[in-house]
């Protein structure tokens, strides 16, 4: 049986190597951390190139580690499909065109099946009205869609929680 797929974004990825003072910072790099910890094992680890690139810029502490550990991942391929389901998260609005690598993860996640998008984004990914549209553009497009979490939302072996999707669209 093969492992269910999980698209981490940057924003995991920056969470995990937090080190400032912030109480929501700490919080989210131990919640971070602890399914790391726990489940990472049991899924399939992907990346993409955009997931580097937003590490890289810009300059603060444990930046080096940050990009380190993107390039750890599988890296999702850029494929022609992506770049139009890119544009479409776009023109429908799901992704605000003021946020265009938001949808790069998204079109990269959707077009490469897969089962999850882990991601702190709760602005345009990890919300409910962002899943639903999402749920009904793939269905539009004939492709199943990833379940946009959270490490707070992602269903988790340890609690008993199944993280195997049924196949349908």
């Amino acid at each position: 049986m093969r492992k269910p797929s999980i698209y981490l974004d940057s924003s995991f990825i920056s969470a995990y190597w937090y080190s400032g003072p912030g109480a929501e910072g700490q919080l989210r790099r131990m919640r971070t951390r602890d399914w790391w910890n726990a489940e990472r094992r049991l899924f399939e680890l992907w990346g993409s190139a955009f997931v580097e690139r937003e590490l890289r810029a810009g300059t603060y502490r444990r930046q080096e580690e940050c990009v380190r550990m993107s390039r750890s991942l599988r890296t999702c391929p850029m494929a022609g499909e992506a770049k139009r389901f890119w544009h479409d998260l776009l023109e429908t609005k799901l992704i605000p065109a003021n946020k265009p690598v938001d949808a790069w993860h998204l079109a990269l996640a959707a077009c490469h099946g897969m089962d999850y998008l882990l991601t702190w984004n709760y602005a345009h990914l990890a919300n409910s009205t962002a899943q639903a549209r999402l749920d009904q553009l793939c269905r539009d497009r004939h492709r199943r869609s990833p379940l946009l979490v959270s490490p707070e939302s992602i269903p988790q072996i340890r609690f008993g929680q199944s993280i195997v999707r049924g196949e349908g669209l």
